[in-house]
């Protein structure tokens, strides 16, 4: 097993792994289209049936910050989340 580089940011916890009363609290998330790109400002996803880029708000008290690979950092109320593409 390699270790993990001493620089590496420990993983973000996912949505799903969020409290069952909080998940009720948030819109449904649901990613229908996920498309990455190396260049940043050609990144989208499709959530709840929203076009959104990095930095767009789709909802009060969340954020998409990144997009990335595996899917999309979102912050839920100052939180930063990973929901994981489909």
């Amino acid at each position: 097993m390699t270790p993990a580089p001493v620089d590496a940011a420990p993983p973000l916890p996912s949505v799903a792994s969020l409290p069952a009363a909080d998940r009720a609290q948030l819109p449904p998330l649901k990613l229908s289209m996920h498309v990455y790109s190396d260049t940043p400002a050609q990144r989208f996803v499709i959530l709840d049936g929203q076009r959104l880029a990095e930095g767009a708000a789709p909802t009060a008290g969340v954020v998409v910050e990144e997009i990335r690979r595996d899917g999309l950092v979102l912050s839920i109320n100052g939180q930063r989340m990973l929901l994981t593409r489909p």
